[in-house]
């Protein structure tokens, strides 16, 4: 049985991107890319006062890749992507002319465009293949894995920028981001790729998986995040559903989380003068038992929110933080924006920035959900569906955090735009997606002439009619080079 269309797609374009030597500036464009994805985390580290390390890095890199004379073959573009980040874009800054400060309005626009346009034009490029993919997953993997194990530290030995808040606040981990809940955020998606990346390639492989699955779930233990650990969770979820685990992986799975939660349970509580246990932190969260919990505050500011949605609809306030801190909490002292990644955007950049939002996202989940059905397990099946746990687990995050063009929220969005649209078995012999699984071109080679004695059983008409005399050829003159 011959291969089917969609592994012979996936063969022809690895002999043929394999065929050509990549230029040193895609080379060099990609390794940057890696380091950039490993300090997309750490956020602590900056470079001047308007970008972090893993922007500037991401920067060089586009700049590298503009320089090459050979660019590397990318993932086809997905339409609605580009409709929806130009209507992202358009509405942001007719929102910024409402802001209260309209240049800090219009920076957050600018950051948008380079995410969704610069960021998202050189990972199609670079990141051309699922090991390149995996690669990328690792990176970042890596990154969260150091943030981690600081957070660790941080609530152990209270050092390298341990909290300094009197109270709870000041007990969670946030390991080198900003945040707890960013700091949460960027462990559970880790999280839920190591998972993905350990059953798929195997522990023995990828053996630094499973220290880094270990040291994340931790950490996300010390950070006290209800909505990080949640969000874990549903992504492991929807992981386990996607892929089909036997129910010894999954087993095996939820044992060694077991086993890391009484761990990183005990060392908090002789490290930190606050229970962070998870379920403590759901009844701190909830209101259950004590007098103060963060439910009440995430709907007031929806609430807050929607009285400004009410009265502008469509174009929004703004996207600058004074304007979309709309409820100020008297407790700490402090405001905070909407904790809905779809009300924020309603309350800030009107009805037209949501449409976009839906576009943008709903273009990566059918990149990564199209042909599911109907064709055959492909090979990068398993990493498709790894990132798409990741899409879930920061859309969750998201509907109970103000989220706007923040890197990590729009990684795996990015990642899921680099696979190539999948083939079925019905739709292989389509034009379009013959062109889709059309290798790279290459030398042009010259017709074979035919074989004489073929020619001559042509022109006769007759099948199986004796040659001319003196045409007849050696044994085996059927092959050209016979003639």
């Amino acid at each position: 049985m011959g291969p089917t269309p969609h592994g012979a797609a996936h063969e022809a374009e690895a002999v043929g991107t394999g065929a050509v030597k990549e230029d040193l500036f895609v080379v060099l464009s990609r390794r940057l890319v890696y380091v950039a994805l490993v300090f997309l985390p750490l956020l602590r580290y900056r470079a001047g006062k308007a970008l972090d390390v893993s922007d500037a890095l991401f920067l060089v890199a586009a700049v590298f890749l503009i320089l090459s004379r050979r660019p590397p073959r990318r993932a086809p573009p997905a339409p609605a992507w580009y409709f929806g980040s130009f209507v992202w874009v358009l509405a942001g800054v007719v929102a910024s002319t409402q802001a209260v400060s309209k240049s800090a309005s219009l920076q957050v626009v600018l950051n948008a465009v380079f995410v969704f346009f610069v960021v998202q034009w050189m990972l199609r490029q670079l990141l051309s293949t699922t090991e390149r993919i995996q690669t990328a997953m690792s990176a970042f993997i890596v990154g969260s894995s150091v943030s981690a194990f600081v957070a660790f530290l941080q609530t152990e030995f209270h050092v390298l920028g341990a909290g300094t808040q009197a109270g709870l606040e000041g007990s969670r981990a946030v390991g080198l981001s900003t945040q707890p809940n960013i700091a949460a955020v960027t462990f559970a998606m880790a999280l839920v790729f190591a998972i993905g990346l350990v059953v798929e390639l195997g522990l023995r492989r990828r053996w630094y998986l499973g220290v880094c699955i270990a040291v994340l779930a931790g950490a996300l233990i010390f950070s006290a995040s209800v909505s990080g650990m949640s969000s874990t969770l549903v992504g492991c979820f929807i992981l386990f559903i996607t892929r089909g685990f036997r129910l010894r992986t999954v087993l095996g799975v939820v044992a060694a989380l077991v086993v890391v939660y009484a761990i990183a349970v005990s060392v908090q509580s002789s490290g930190s003068n606050f229970n962070l246990d998870p379920l403590a932190r759901i009844e701190q969260t909830t209101g259950t038992n004590t007098g103060y919990n963060t439910v009440n505050p995430r709907v007031a500011t929806i609430e807050d929110s929607w009285s400004g949605i009410v009265q502008s609809p469509i174009i929004g306030h703004g996207l600058d933080q004074t304007t979309i801190a709309v409820y100020y909490d008297p407790s700490l002292g402090v405001y905070y924006p909407a904790h809905n990644i779809l009300v924020l955007y309603w309350f800030a950049g009107g009805i037209f920035m949501v449409v976009a939002l839906a576009l943008m996202m709903g273009s990566a989940f059918n990149r990564l959900l199209h042909g599911r059905l109907r064709r055959p397990k492909s090979p990068d099946r398993a990493t498709r569906d790894t990132v798409l746990a990741g899409c879930v687990t920061v859309v969750f995050f998201a509907l109970q955090s103000p989220e706007l063009v923040d890197r990590w929220l729009w990684l795996p969005f990015l990642l899921a735009l680099c696979f190539r649209p999948a083939v079925s078995s019905r739709d292989a012999a389509t034009p379009r997606a013959t062109a889709l699984a059309k290798p790279p071109a290459g030398p042009v080679l010259s017709p074979q002439p035919e074989p004489i004695a073929a020619r001559a059983r042509r022109v006769s008409g007759v099948v199986g009619a004796p040659a001319p005399p003196g045409h007849e050829g050696p044994p085996g003159s059927d092959h050209p080079s016979a003639s």
